[in-house]
């Protein structure tokens, strides 16, 4: 059943709206698209996010960020949650129309298809079969057509690699450089990456966006019925008798003259440029345009409902700021810790040092032994060099018989250059057969 009528004078009147406002909608949708994709690939590439695999951490700029540095990870978390609330409330599904690079491949998938196999060539989300145009049956079609999906693959697979490795190494990859800090394992990790983007792109497209995507369902939770949609001006309805454009426009195949709250609709506005397209013909706005529906009394809440969430997503928002502050306020360059090799309480006199360097720049540690006589152990070194972010570990082996038996309690102290130091307790005893 459609919906009523909606005013939207308040948001995109009829008069006002630019002849052209199709080809300007397209258009910055498609530059909208293009500069999040591009944000993609140069966030990583300068470093400003990315997953070191070395070592298991987050790294933002030139800091490793460990699960152990709590404020900057639970921070990060709350205020992306809580922007993310807020942006559902108000604005919906565009980020999938209009960001989301799944949507952006499907699209491309299903332009490519179009193009060498005919108009109603296309994988529909109710899982019909491909119709083929018949002039358009042979199979050099379909050869080009899986040669583009694997070169497209393949470039785009480099991409999620950014994230998981330093861009040098993903270009002496590209480029088949010999480099001795490329691992093995890039390789079956392209892979992976490329046989998943192939099946999405060639098989899967926006039956990800309809079915399967965990951040729809996740956006359901906070739409309301003001939340921005596709508004349909029913009142000239009598315009679009047997047209079906705009249906034809759509992505995920529905009515976008009955988008319902919880509807799979993008939010692109496609089948607001189709409608637009055939009425400027007329010298008329279509009957399509993003609304935010006024509450009625029946659900007059809304907008109180809409504001109490931004009450509670805005001081959320600026406590995982605070947070995330703080952390880098208070974050720790290095971190050291020590361990007894064979188990703490068991009586082994090897323990271990573990160092580690949590900024990519060049670093010196200096270790000292505290607490214990003079030749009662034996330090491997004394300083330690890193020439980037790493971890390390050195050597310490208690001699007992020049400390003796019993229970002996000291420290091991680290300290470097720029000022950072940590001193770690330690508690041995020495028994007479261990």
């Amino acid at each position: 059943m459609r919906q009523e009528a909606i005013d939207t004078s308040p948001y995109l009147s009829d008069q006002k709206r630019p002849r052209n406002a199709s080809a300007r909608l397209h258009l910055w949708r498609r530059m909208s698209q293009a500069t999040f994709l591009a944000l993609l690939v140069f966030v990583p590439m300068f470093g400003l996010f990315r997953i070191d695999v070395a070592t298991g951490a987050f790294v933002i700029g030139s800091y490793q960020v460990w699960f152990s540095d709590f404020p900057i990870v639970i921070g990060l978390w709350v205020f992306m949650a809580s922007a993310l609330v807020l942006t559902y409330s108000y604005f919906g599904a565009v980020f999938c129309g209009w960001l989301c690079p799944q949507g952006f491949l499907s699209e491309l998938g299903t332009n490519l298809m179009r193009r060498l196999l005919g108009r109603r060539a296309d994988l529909g989300v109710d899982g019909a079969a491909v119709k083929v145009a018949e002039r358009k049956k042979g199979v050099g079609n379909w050869i080009k057509l899986g040669f583009y999906f694997l070169a497209g693959s393949m470039l785009v697979a480099l991409v999620p690699l950014l994230y998981f490795y330093p861009a040098r190494v993903v270009w002496h990859f590209v480029t088949l450089t010999p480099d001795p800090a490329m691992p093995l394992s890039i390789y079956w990790i392209y892979f992976v990456f490329v046989v998943v983007v192939l099946i999405d792109a060639a098989l899967i497209r926006h039956l990800m966006c309809r079915y399967f995507c965990i951040y729809r369902i996740w956006q359901h939770s906070f739409k309301t019925s003001e939340t921005l949609r596709i508004g349909y001006d029913a009142a000239r309805s009598d315009e679009c008798v047997k047209c079906g454009y705009c249906l034809s426009a759509c992505a995920v195949e529905l009515d976008p003259r009955d988008t319902e709250l919880y509807s799979g609709c993008t939010a692109c506005g496609e089948c607001i440029v189709a409608c637009d397209k055939l009425h400027e013909r007329k010298d008329g706005p279509g009957l399509l345009s993003f609304v935010f529906p006024k509450a009625d009394d029946a659900v007059s809440s809304n907008k109180a409902t809409i504001l109490s969430r931004m009450r509670g997503a805005l001081p959320a928002m600026a406590v995982g700021a605070a947070l995330f502050g703080f952390g880098l306020v208070n974050y720790q360059s290095y971190h050291m810790s020590v361990g007894n090799i064979g188990g703490l309480g068991t009586g082994m006199n090897t323990y271990v040092v573990h160092l580690a360097n949590k900024r990519y720049r060049p670093a010196d540690l200096h270790i000292v032994v505290q607490g214990l006589a003079k030749g009662g152990y034996t330090l491997a070194q004394h300083e330690v060099h890193f020439a980037s972010a790493g971890i390390k570990d050195v050597r310490l082996h208690l001699n007992r018989d020049i400390i003796g038996l019993g229970l002996h309690r000291f420290s091991v102290r680290v300290w470097s250059t720029d000022g950072w130091s940590q001193t770690f307790p330690v508690e041995y005893y020495a028994v007479g057969d261990g």
